[in-house]
């Protein structure tokens, strides 16, 4: 992608506060009408990155620019962006449309304007018949719907969701990472969605960039993040890894993967020493099967059992999703694993 397909791009944008430097000369590309999301662990600079591009910091080196104006100098309220926080925002001691109108007051926009265009973002989010509520009277998934909506109505070029689900309860999660899926493709809105949860990023992003301490790790598509990540960093932070150090061996037409403890047949590697990757869903529990381990912990989780499997002197994670019925493995039982064959060599 050009910077001319691209709605917003940062070229080489750094950010300093003092002697920390809380990002580190990121690049990226974002296309009309995509969802990206940062993420990373608590102080890797995803906050402070969405917040450069909102306009409430002003980068250290780099430049920014929205459909191909360079906005670097720019306020807040001059570009085009709209920023919903984490804790929402909304003024207690207004209704909800004087909430949502509230940015439409600010550039003195007619009252009949005001009207149509505040009606319009509550019918986006659904939200028709709660103009006169105060938001203490709303649910804290609706609340986060009219924050959405006071964005809306400005209608942004890009919208800036900074952890907007962190305040509330699973179930609420969920149906709200739908709810913006929803308006992303009904509204071809462009969306950059920063948040620390792995499930909720690979479940709502067309591309995922994960950072660490302000660098940029990894750009891709979330399958891609997740299936081939390419360091142990990324590996360890999106899902869960048994990663496993070796290196790949040729014997009689056979490759092996050969760890300290642990030897199995794969397909389509090449000699090399590196990490392999294996997620726990990828192996198979079996009464019999190519790697024998001993069972010393489980963890039940309704559909699926986590179970923790010693090798030797390495410990596997083992996720058993065929469980409704049957008995499970204890404590102490010894069981087989197969070990798929076409695995991700992370290199050295």
């Amino acid at each position: 992608m050009t910077q001319q397909d691209s709605i917003i791009s940062l070229t080489h944008v750094s950010k300093a506060f003092g002697d920390v430097r809380a990002v580190q000369d990121i690049s990226i590309d974002v296309k009309k009408g995509e969802l990206v999301t940062f993420i990373g662990p608590s102080g890797c600079g995803k906050t402070t990155l969405l917040r450069t591009i909102a306009g409430f910091y002003s980068p250290t080196a780099g430049e920014i620019y929205l459909e191909g104006t360079r906005i670097n100098d720019f306020p807040p309220e001059k570009r085009a962006t709209g920023m919903v926080f984490q804790n929402y925002a909304l003024f207690p001691h207004m209704t909800i449309f004087e909430n949502v109108a509230y940015g439409l007051d600010v550039r003195k926009e007619t009252k009949e304007t005001k009207k149509e265009r505040v009606n319009d973002a509550l019918a986006q989010v659904q939200l028709e018949g709660y103009e006169n509520r105060k938001p203490s009277e709303l649910s804290g998934g609706q609340q986060q719907r009219v924050a959405i909506a006071r964005c809306l109505v400005l209608k942004p070029k890009v919208l800036l969701l900074d952890e907007p689900l962190s305040n509330l309860d699973a179930n609420l999660r969920m149906m709200m990472r739908d709810e913006i899926r929803r308006l992303k493709e009904e509204l071809d809105l462009t969306i950059i969605f920063v948040t620390h949860d792995q499930e909720e990023a690979l479940s709502i992003s067309d591309r995922l960039m994960v950072l660490n301490e302000g660098n940029l790790q990894q750009l891709d598509k979330p399958e891609v993040i997740y299936q081939r990540p390419v360091n142990e960093f990324v590996a360890n932070f999106v899902g869960h890894a048994n990663l496993l150090s070796g290196q790949v061996k040729q014997d009689n037409n056979n490759s092996y993967f050969v760890s300290r403890d642990i030897q199995f047949t794969v397909e389509n590697m090449n000699n090399g020493n590196g990490l392999v990757l294996i997620r726990p869903e990828m192996i198979h529990i079996h009464q019999e099967g190519e790697v024998e381990g001993v069972v010393i912990n489980k963890v039940y989780h309704g559909n699926s059992v986590r179970y923790e499997v010693r090798v030797g002197d390495t410990v596997l994670l083992a996720d058993d999703y065929n469980v409704f019925g049957k008995n499970l493995y204890s404590k102490g039982q010894t069981i087989y694993l197969d070990i798929p064959k076409q695995l991700h060599l992370i290199s050295a």
